[in-house]
């Protein structure tokens, strides 16, 4: 047989013959504890120790991909997230927005000004009817800014 060939048989089966070897664990008079691949002495207490082989390469090839698969995953649903935070900050906001906009216009509409007076002869005078519809309007619009904040808020 050619040397070559014997080198590749070698090299083919190495792994195999070192993962189906056999270890024992034996342990001396003193306590020391010994592995070894070959049977102990007929005087010594030895323990046979099965070894498992690892993962084959599909097996952990297989695994990498399911690993990445599931932090693919992972991260599409950390953006996806993110994104709806962001839309839910933004809603947020402009409900806010919308809210202080109506308080500030109820304020406004709170204060009398000439034209929401009907003068009389004699110096009297009274508050039109308009005034109290801008007010109720105003309110109704401050209440509906405050509904949509807080469906939005959560609570």
């Amino acid at each position: 047989m050619d040397i070559r060939t014997i080198l590749l048989a070698a090299c083919i089966f190495l792994p195999t013959w070192l993962q189906a070897g056999d270890v024992y664990r034996t342990v001396d008079a003193e306590g020391n504890v010994t592995y070894t691949d070959s049977p102990p002495a007929v005087d010594a207490s030895a323990e046979k120790i099965e070894i498992h082989p690892g993962p084959s390469e599909a097996s952990r090839l297989d695994t990498v991909r399911r690993n990445a698969a599931i932090r693919k995953a992972v991260e599409e649903a950390q953006a996806e997230r993110l994104e709806k935070e962001a839309a839910h900050d933004a809603r947020l906001s402009q409900a806010r927005k919308e809210l202080e906009e109506a308080e500030e216009n109820l304020k406004k509409s709170k204060e009398i000004g000439d034209d929401d007076r009907q003068y009389f002869t004699g110096g009297r005078s009274r508050i039109r009817p308009e005034y109290f519809d801008r007010l109720k309007e105003a309110e109704g619009k401050v209440e509906a800014a405050r509904k949509k904040y807080k469906e939005i808020r959560g609570y």
